[in-house]
């Protein structure tokens, strides 16, 4: 047998057999406090809606990067409509995440600190419990520490299974924005 195949035959025995453990992928994680927001307008009128939480988690298998943002803790400023938005549109005691999820070799990274990417990527944003597909449009600039992301995207509430919000002559648009601001470490 050529040296080559002997090398490759006893690489794959002492892996198989747990003799030789190659390195886990890395994973990244939230570090510090992240800021999430969405972003509705009402019409006619002047009615503009911002929902803020920091309340964001990301799992990372190595191939696919997901993004959780629990919805109990989400935040109009205005109590009466915190409590309709949960309960009545949201519904966040049936579903209580909405996330975003998408191939982390989509995700391009600077490689020096101080430089940042800027790029868009195919994720599926799940709200309401339903998939949609979304263009997350993001920068990553790197950190001595890690990477500070700013991502955003548009979706439709509709598409999602919401009901749409309507008083006194106003109607919530169902073309939304969220936009996720954060720093991450990849260990």
């Amino acid at each position: 047998m050529p040296r080559s195949r002997t090398v490759l035959a006893t690489l794959a025995t002492l892996v198989a057999l747990g003799g030789l453990s190659l390195p886990a992928a890395a994973a990244f994680h939230v570090d510090g406090k992240p800021k999430v927001s969405f972003y509705a307008e009402g019409s006619p009128g002047a009615l503009d809606i911002e929902g803020k939480t920091s309340d964001l988690s990301l799992t990372d298998d190595g191939t696919t990067v997901t993004a959780v943002v629990d919805l109990e803790n989400l935040s109009t400023g205005i109590d009466l409509r915190d409590d309709h938005m949960k309960e009545k549109y949201m519904e966040v005691g049936t579903y209580p995440t909405a996330s975003v999820r998408f191939a982390r070799a989509d995700l391009q990274l600077p490689t020096q600190t101080g430089k940042s990417t800027n790029g868009t990527l195919a994720a599926t944003f799940n709200c309401h419990g339903v998939d949609q597909p979304a263009t997350v449009t993001y920068t990553v600039k790197k950190s001595k520490t890690g990477y500070a992301v700013d991502a955003s995207f548009a979706y439709n509430a509709d598409h999602h299974g919401i009901v749409i919000p309507s008083y006194l002559g106003i109607t919530v648009d169902p073309a939304q924005k969220a936009r996720v601001r954060f720093s991450m470490v990849d260990e």
